[in-house]
């Protein structure tokens, strides 16, 4: 059968590079955003924060609501794929827009137009995009093992995306200007998102969805969707570990330039401190796959957080230098490393659990879990940032910070993500899947054949 089909290399490539499309777009809005509402808009740091915050919560209304319209898609290129197609365009033409605030527009008029474009992009583009392509996962790899091999390579090559941006995005900017660079980045973005649509191909749907299910599934209501969604204790526990983790991330990609520039006095130092946080992240993908066989997903977690709080507690209690920061910063890639691969694939296996439990599967709804605590998690993060530079008293019009703003800084870089840390490792003690997989594994054998 189709769903016992090993995953092609082609597949797993052109799987992966649609995270580079994703991360195109959304890695230069988290790490440059800021920087460019501050320095180049004029935008009070605080009013980002709060926009970007509000924003967010209505994204996690829009994942939802995407979430269940993914469910309810029927084409013959699957449920998530056509998405990914539809908006691949959007994507790469609303970067652009995000950084082509007029000049021309008073200060209340660039606040609405960076307030209507940030929300457009967050609420509906972006989320009809991501959602769909972390949705594919569990729709294109149906074993455990293929979904952390796909995970794995996905998360290496999205490592590479994201230095890419972080070694070439200011020389870009230097080049072609602000709009210039997100051409260049929409455009290539647009590319791989189209790769991704061509080079996949759904199975489970394909195979479970008998026209008797399919009729079942159009007749249950949106309000019975999210009544058996909320049945699944391990949605709502991975929901805030994502909300969690893309927060840390979000404090250090977006504060991460100003670290290195203010705190560290060389705004050059960027692409190297992103290297030391992106390296060993790319290499630990790599091998993840025998981590995960070794350890599984929820202890190399477990142990993944506890590398990250030494990490960040090493860069806040030592005296701030570029030899703290890497160390740091290597302790986050290595800490980070189960919770690329790890988390996703453990999404596909919170699916299958509620399928088990409850007999109806939900792909779409429940990887909202991954959508909304990315893009939640990131919009809390940038909030943090534009709030905890206001709090620091950051001025970008002055050469050089105070050494009070510089300490602040430190941190809200360091500090913040300590406390996330304790309480994700809180939160995931509770989530151990791996514990009870072969029994859902089973059950949920024992019920297709049935069906068959």
């Amino acid at each position: 059968m189709e769903k016992n089909k090993k995953v092609s290399w082609r597949e797993i490539l052109a799987f992966a590079v649609g995270d580079g499309g994703c991360n195109l777009v959304w890695t230069t809005i988290g790490s440059y955003l800021t920087l460019y509402y501050t320095d180049s808009v004029g935008l009070a740091a605080a009013t980002i924060g709060t926009l970007m915050l509000l924003s967010r919560l209505l994204d996690g209304i829009s994942d939802l609501v995407m979430g269940s319209i993914i469910d309810r898609t029927h084409t013959r290129w699957g449920k998530a794929r056509p998405w990914i197609l539809w908006s691949a365009i959007p994507m790469g033409l609303g970067l652009v827009l995000m950084f082509s605030v007029p000049q021309g527009l008073s200060s209340g008029g660039k606040l609405a137009y960076a307030s209507v474009t940030y929300v457009l992009m967050a609420a509906v583009i972006y989320t009809a995009c991501n959602l769909s392509y972390n949705t594919l996962l569990s729709l294109a790899a149906p074993t455990p093992k293929d979904r952390v091999t796909m995970s794995s390579i996905r998360f290496f090559l999205t490592m590479a995306t994201v230095l890419f941006i972080n070694y070439n995005c200011n020389k870009f900017v230097g080049k072609f200007g602000w709009t210039g660079m997100a051409v260049i980045f929409g455009a290539i973005a647009i590319a791989l998102l189209f790769i991704t649509f061509i080079g996949t191909k759904e199975r489970v749907n394909l195979e479970q969805n008998t026209a008797k299910e399919k009729k079942a599934e159009n007749k249950m209501s949106v309000g019975e969707s999210f009544k058996y969604l909320f049945k699944n204790k391990y949605f709502l526990l991975l929901t805030i570990v994502f909300v969690l983790n893309y927060t840390i991330l979000g404090v250090n990609n977006g504060l991460r330039i100003y670290f290195a520039r203010d705190v560290l006095g060389n705004a050059g130092l960027m692409g190297t401190l992103t290297l030391c946080f992106i390296l060993p992240k790319m290499i630990g993908n790599l091998v993840y796959p025998y981590i995960n066989k070794l350890l599984g997903k929820w202890k190399s977690m477990m142990i993944g957080y506890v590398i990250e709080l030494i990490g960040v507690l090493v860069m806040a209690c030592t005296q701030a230098s570029f030899t703290t920061a890497v160390i740091g910063l290597v302790c986050l890639g290595i800490g980070g490393i189960p919770h690329n691969a790890g988390l996703f694939a453990m999404v596909a296996d919170v699916i299958d659990y509620g399928e088990w439990k409850t007999g109806v599967r939900l792909d779409g709804l429940t990887n909202s879990a991954t959508s909304f605590g990315m893009k939640v998690g990131a919009g809390l993060g940038s909030a943090l940032v534009g709030w905890g530079l206001a709090w620091a008293a950051y001025d970008g019009s002055l050469a050089a910070q105070t050494a009070g703003t510089i300490a602040g800084i430190k941190m809200v870089f360091t500090i913040v993500p300590a406390v996330l840390i304790v309480i994700g490792l809180i939160t995931l003690f509770f989530c151990n899947l791996d514990k009870i997989y072969p029994q859902i594994a089973a059950g949920l054998e024992e019920k297709r054949a049935k069906e068959q």
